[in-house]
Order: structure tokens, then sequence, then C-alpha cells
């Protein structure tokens, strides 16, 4: 442990040292050209600034995932404002069926993951561990009110991973080392292709979750993960994308100090494709979505005994969606235009263990948004969508009608102020007629549903961008999963009362402030702050629980000149919920989250780069869920990429 400390000193002190060596060189270089008004295309489904969207947005682009050594699409949400992330497995997410997942405003199962515009979320979860950060060229998230446009489980916001597309005509190849992650990569790109194939391996994590008065180590396995991602332009408004990954042997172990297994172990493998084919007419504003996402969960248990098999039903599963989405806008006046669409999608969950427990589910949905321009500072978007449920006798009959108002108010050409009213909506997951191990159902599910209100002010300048959001929302129906003797049922015959069943909680309510502020000084510094204050509450049995934290802070610095590069980024949780295990008998709040991560690279010429990423420099034991796992201790990597 001293040991580690020491390192993460040292390494921190190096890099404040380069940071101020390369100050030196600050003024002899020039500035570039930029601008942090940037093109957000998911809010209102079409080509838009910033300053004219009347709603809150951030944008991760592929430059600042490189600046500040993201591992996953999971770590760059997580270290997000406004953003919550409950996760198993550091830095990815998952851990098999124990499906890590982003809240956006405190919200579970309250966020729409898209790719390219299509859907990824699966029986509820919003896993973003199937796609390969590398493949990444931005990441849009629109905080608010979204079902209109998106449909179900839109309800705290929807993000929208845009991928690389072909370009030009380049390979290069990439190799990690590192104490915990260890790979390499090839991409080749063309004009109108783009290929990339890798492997990642995560080495064994000891003391991986709290330990108390447990009589073992919570040991996190070794694993690795495989990744692909193609994108082909068949044509100029035509592209096929397709994402593979497939993750073995993650899981737990618990041994005691002699390596005796004290309680049931369990290993995952995963499998996940994802294929989109994308039709993009932009001369007629028409845009066409045909997508497949695919996951595949193949579960071992290992008992004390040293028995092997598979694990539970809910451990060893098959998930699938298929989407179409087609959206086309239309200028109807100088002052008027209009947008309108369909979506229809069939998910499918299938039990491997119990090929019998299958459950699909159709859904089609109508939408248009008409936006009018009252004067040349004042416009409004009024929305409303009817989306209807078939496929299964549980759900048949719940369709659902929603409205959404928005307004901007454009103080001046730098500076706007909007508002954003909506109802939105979810489905109960597709696997909820089935318990937790078990074949007990509940047919009386209602969807979760309510309204989302907010206001805020964007100015935005071509060196700097500051934005504040006030936002309330209340919800009805909130989703839990828990025990039948907990909820004082009595379970179907042969049912055990310990089994899980998904009910309908109670509400889920808050109200918070948001800011974001970032300051680009020359071509050399950056400096970003941002920070959530918000109080996030469900009733559960009639007393309102705290759900998240109650405020986040995030604040980082970048510095580059000439061939170097570097940057220090720190995301803080605090006044967080309650742990689920309890301490003499009392519940307790989970400790602060403290995240402290450097990047130093080096550019030597165009064929070569070296990054040096440092994560966790205060090697603290932050705590990851109610669970009390652990999120890794120091660690470092370093990245070779040569580019031919």
């Amino acid at each position: 442990m001293l040991k580690q400390k020491l390192t993460s000193s040292l390494l921190l002190s190096f890099f404040l040292t380069g940071g101020l060596m390369g100050q030196a060189q600050a003024a002899e270089d020039g500035l570039d050209e930029y601008t942090l008004d940037t093109i957000v295309v998911t809010a209102q489904r079409t080509e838009t600034k910033d300053l004219r969207t009347p709603a809150t947005t951030t944008v991760i682009t592929a430059k600042d995932i490189e600046n500040r050594g993201y591992l996953s699409v999971f770590d760059a949400l997580d270290q997000t404002v406004g953003i919550t992330s409950y996760n198993y497995s550091s830095g990815q997410g998952d851990n098999g069926s124990s499906t890590g997942r982003t809240y956006i405003r405190g919200l579970d199962k309250g966020t729409l993951i898209l790719v390219n515009g299509s859907p990824i979320n699966l029986s509820n979860y919003n896993s973003t561990a199937g796609i390969p950060i590398s493949a990444v060229e931005r990441i849009e998230i629109v905080k608010g009110s979204n079902s209109v446009l998106y449909g179900s489980e839109a309800m705290g916001g929807v993000v929208n991973i845009i991928t690389k597309k072909g370009g030009t005509i380049k390979n290069s190849v990439s190799v990690t080392l590192g104490d915990v992650n260890t790979g390499g990569e090839f991409t080749s790109q063309g004009n109108k292709y783009l290929f990339s194939v890798g492997r990642q391996y995560f080495s064994t994590f000891h003391d991986s979750q709290i330990r108390y008065d447990n009589p073992y180590e919570s040991i996190r396995k070794k694993y690795n993960k495989d990744n692909l991602f193609a994108s082909v332009n068949f044509a100029p408004d035509l592209t096929l994308n397709y994402i593979h990954t497939k993750t073995n042997g993650t899981g737990m172990e618990y041994l005691d100090e002699t390596g005796r297994r004290r309680k049931t172990g369990y290993q995952y493998d995963d499998k996940r494709d994802h294929v989109a084919l994308i039709y993009a007419d932009k001369a007629h504003n028409l845009t066409s979505n045909l997508s497949y996402n695919r996951r595949r969960i193949d579960g071992q248990q290992f008992t004390t005994t040293g028995k092997v098999s598979r694990s539970g039903a809910s451990s060893n599963i098959i998930l699938s969606r298929i989407d179409f989405d087609t959206t086309k806008q239309w200028k109807l006046s100088e002052q008027g235009s209009l947008v309108a669409g369909f979506t229809a999608d069939r998910e499918k969950y299938e039990e491997i263990v119990n090929r019998a427990h299958v459950t699909i589910r159709d859904s089609l949905g109508l939408y248009t948004s008409y936006t009018h321009e009252f004067s040349n500072t004042f416009s409004a978007v009024f929305g409303i969508r009817a989306h209807f449920i078939k496929g299964n006798d549980v759900d048949s009959s719940k369709s659902v009608y929603l409205p959404q108002l928005q307004t901007l108010y454009k103080i001046d050409e730098k500076t706007s102020w909007y508002t954003n009213i909506g109802k939105s909506f979810e489905m109960p997951a597709i696997n909820s007629r089935y318990t937790l191990s078990g074949t007990g159902r509940n047919d009386n599910l209602k969807p979760q549903e309510g309204w989302s209100y907010e206001t805020g002010v964007k100015h935005v300048t071509d060196t700097s961008s500051f934005k504040a959001a006030v936002f309330t929302m209340k919800m009805e129906n909130k989703f839990a999963w828990r025990k039948y003797k907990d909820l004082g049922l009595t379970p179907p015959p042969g049912i055990n009362p310990d089994n899980y069943i998904q009910v309908n909680l109670g509400e889920f309510r808050n109200t918070g402030l948001e800011v974001e502020y970032t300051q680009k000084l020359g071509d050399k510094w950056q400096y970003n702050a941002g920070f959530t204050v918000q109080n996030p509450e469900a009733k559960d049995s009639g007393v309102w629980v705290q759900e998240t934290s109650r405020w986040q802070m995030t604040t980082g610095v970048q510095y580059t000149t000439g061939k170097f590069h570097s940057s220090l980024n720190l995301f803080w949780a605090g006044d967080r919920e309650d742990a689920s295990k309890t301490i003499n008998g009392k519940y307790h709040a989970l400790r602060d989250k403290v995240d402290l991560n450097a990047v130093l690279s080096y550019t030597p010429d165009q064929y070569n780069s070296f990054k040096l990423n440092l994560y966790n420099l205060l090697n603290r034991d932050n705590v990851m869920n109610v669970s009390e796992n652990l999120s890794r201790p120091f660690n470092w990597s370093m990245t070779y990429t040569c580019t031919f």
C-alpha cells in the first residue's frame, strides 16, 4: 500500500512538473480556430447548433476521450455531471448478468442508450459494454424528457453514441501494457470503410468488496475481451455498421486465507452483436435506421464442494431486439418546420436453462414535432407521441400518449434561454413476467411514467461555454425487484418466498441544479468544471428513501504544447445513498466517491504516439454500488500507437 501511494505521488509530481515545463513554451505558439457551439443531432432528430437546442446537452468528443484517458463508454459517462453510474466491474460496468447501468438525474431504469440513433437497451438495462471506445466519434447526452421522439426508457434522458466512419486512407496498430489492462488493436481505414479488431486482458482484483466481518475475501477474476468494429459506406447515403464484443471469464471467487472457497463463486461469458443499416438523405431530410442487437450470457457456478454447474435461469439468457425507425423533416414556411416519423421494434427474452421461458413484445410508435419561430428571438416546439404495445398477454393493453413543449429565447447571438416540459414513460422489463430463479409472475405491472420540467441558460462563445439548468421530475409506478416475503405476498405453488419479483414500488422525485463551464485559453490550456446538486428520492413502503448521491462535482485541466499533452481530471460524488448491508443493525451511507485521473501523451511525429494513463491517483477504495463493490486501486497503462 505504501509503495502504491509513493508511486502515485511521484507520477502526480511528474505530471505537474511536465505541465509547468511546457508552460514556458505556451506563448510561442499561435491560436487555433475552433468553436464550442457544436452541432447536436439527438435532441431534435435534426442537426442543430447547441445554442439553438431547447434542452440540456453535453457532448463528449473523440478528442475528449483521448485526452481524458477513458477506458470505455461507461467510463466516459461515469465522469459526467448529472450522471450516476451503477457498476460491478471498474471501468467496464458489467459482470455477466450483473449489468451496470447509467442514471440521468438519479432515475434508475430511465436512460435510453442509442448507437447512431438506434436503441441498444435490453430488458430495461442500458449497458454500454458492447461498444468499443475506439469506435466512438462522439457521445451526445440530452437530459430531460425525451420520450416523445424516442419512446420508452427516455425518462431521465438520452445518450446517443455516434461511431466513426471511413476517411483518409491509413492503418494503425496500438499496444497497451499496464498493471490492470493489457492488449492490442489493429485499425484499417479507407475512403468508404473503417475496420478495427482488438483484444484486452484484465488482471485479477483482490479485496474487490468491503469485507467487514466476512470470513472470506472477494476476488474478481481475471478475464479478456475481444472487440470488432466495422463501418462500410455502400453509397453516400447508406452505411452499414457492425459491432461484436465477447467477454470471457468475468466473475467472482470468495476464498479464505487458506485458499478454500467459502461461498459459491461464479463466472460468465458474455457475447454481444450490434448491426445497423443507416440511410441518411440530407438533401430530402430523410433518415431511416434498421438495427439488430443480441446479447447472450452463459453463467457457471462453483460450489464450496467443487461442483460446477450452470448458474440460475436469470444468469443464462439470450436477449435480442430488432428496431426500425424513420424520420422526415419538412420546411412548411419561413417560420415553421415539421418532424414526423415512426418506430417499430420487437424485443425477445429467452432463458437458456428453460427454453419454455420465452417472451416477445412488439411496439409501434408514431411521433411528430412542430417547430415555430414566432420572431427572430423566440421559438417553440410542440411534440406528441402515440405508443402502442402488443405481442404478449401481459403488455398488450399498455399503450401510452405523450405531449411535450419546448421554448427557446435567444437573448443575444451567444446566449439563449430554454424550457423543456414533457411526459415520459418506460415499459416493465420484458422478463418481469418471470421471477428471478422461478416462474412466478406479476401481470399487474403498470408502465413507469411521469413529468419532467426544466429551464436553463446557455452562453457559448468560440472559447468558452457556460450552461446552467434547474429541473424537477416526478414519476409514478417506479419499478423495483423485491422478495415475495418482503412484500407480504404468497408466491405461486413451488416458488420460494425468497425469490424476487418485479413490482411498481411507488413514486420517484428529484429536483436539482446543474452547472457546466468550459474555458479554452488559446490552443494550450483548457479548463472545465461542473456540479450537480439534487435530491433524488423514491417512496418505498410509504417512506421516502434517497436513491443516489445528492451532489457531484467534476473539474479538469488540459495542457498542450507542441508534441506534448497532459490532463488532470477529478470527479467527486458525495452525500450518497445507503448501502444494502447493515452494521450492528443500522444502515450506513456509502462513502464519497473521489476519482483523480491523469493522462500524459507524447507524439514525436505523425506516425508514432505514446500515452500514459494514470487512474485513481489518490489510491482510494471507491465504492461502486450499494453492495459496496470497490473500484480498482491506483493503476496505470502505457499505450504505443504506430500509424502507417
